[in-house]
């Protein structure tokens, strides 16, 4: 599934923009750079929830576009897209550890935090001389 299109892109950073870096760039390398995106952005997801997810939550194709836009700029990002970049990577980080929940999405069985471990000791073998 995709989280992302160059329309996306589009509508979020502009046509010159994105225009600009593609005619640069060979033919089809921005529909490569938003594949690259969703592949990054699923190596995240994949340890909690079921992939291909089957509705793409609201906030997913703002990070794919943060992601695809840094890689689409190149050695030309600019401080924001770096930061956008960065903000982006670390929600998805902040998914893998289960800080955030992602709408709608499947998750893992087992993956869930009701899947925890418990540990008790047992009564001491030894004791100190005057205490009960």
């Amino acid at each position: 599934m995709t989280y992302a299109t160059r329309d996306d892109l589009v509508q979020r950073y502009g046509a010159d923009d994105i225009e600009q870096r593609e005619s640069a760039l060979p033919a089809g390398a921005v529909d490569r750079i938003l594949a690259d995106a969703d592949a990054l952005i699923d190596g995240y997801l994949a340890g909690r929830y079921s992939l291909p997810l089957t509705d793409v939550p609201p906030n997913l194709p703002q990070v794919a576009c943060a992601i695809a836009r840094y890689a689409l700029l190149g050695d030309a990002a600019t401080e924001r897209a770096r930061e956008d970049h960065k903000d982006a990577v670390a929600w998805l980080r902040d998914v893998a550890a289960d800080k955030v929940k992602l709408q709608s999405a499947t998750p893992v069985p087992g993956a869930a935090p009701e899947s925890m471990v418990m540990m008790t000791t047992s009564p001491s073998v030894f004791k100190r001389a005057g205490r009960p």
